[in-house]
């Protein structure tokens, strides 16, 4: 899943398409496809001890658009994770599980590999993003015409649960229904079908109704 920030910029769309072409290749991002003044797509080549030899290549999104108010505008910033570079990082995990456990205790060598290669992915689609961000946020709150920075809103969920129906009330009882039902229950107790118990306790639930 890619990083991402939004900025508001006190300046209009070509502006801030220009400002954020300075910020960019001032934080170290190389820039390729642009569309003025609304796309700059860039990248960043992650080179460190976690990726040794092999180019870790982080893809990324600059869009622009003109903002609620005159002379305004909105930044939308993503960072994508180095996809490229996990077929690298699983191939390097297995590589040390196999020859390690010829020298170390497998159940515990398995142990410290696939722990390394949690950390590493880990990396790979959440530090390493949120690192390059927060390299870039930097060059742009340079001018005080920026403000932001925070994640971007995410969109909502193309399915929302229905909200719970509220239960019913229950209608309110009248004297004249209270007076069929106990008429009724008169008729149960003089056939038999019912005790007078039975019809006391009744008539007296139902009178509590009224």
């Amino acid at each position: 899943m890619a990083a991402t920030a939004l900025y508001t910029l006190a300046m209009s769309p070509a502006d801030a398409f220009g400002y954020t072409r300075e910020a960019l290749q001032s934080a170290g991002m190389t820039l390729g496809q642009q569309v003025a003044p609304s796309t700059i797509e860039f990248s960043l080549t992650r080179k460190d001890a976690e990726t040794v030899s092999i180019d870790a290549i982080m893809p990324g999104r600059a869009i622009i658009a003109p903002g609620s108010a005159a002379n305004t505008s909105t930044l939308s910033i993503a960072v994508e994770p180095a996809s490229q570079f996990i077929i690298y990082a699983a191939g390097i995990g297995l590589a040390a599980l196999i020859v390690g456990s010829l020298f170390i205790n497998a159940s515990l060598w398995f142990l410290i590999v696939a722990g390394a290669e949690v950390f590493l992915f880990y990396s790979i689609f959440t530090r390493w993003p949120a690192d390059a961000l927060a390299h870039i946020h930097t060059r742009m709150q340079v001018s005080p015409k920026v403000s932001g920075g925070g994640p971007a809103p995410q969109p909502a969920p193309i399915y929302a649960p229905s909200p719970s129906p509220t239960p019913a009330t229950p209608a309110k009882t009248t004297a004249a229904d209270v007076a069929d039902e106990i008429r009724h229950l008169a008729e149960l107790r003089d056939q038999g079908h019912i005790t007078a118990a039975e019809f006391e306790a009744k008539k007296t639930e139902l009178l509590k109704r009224i």
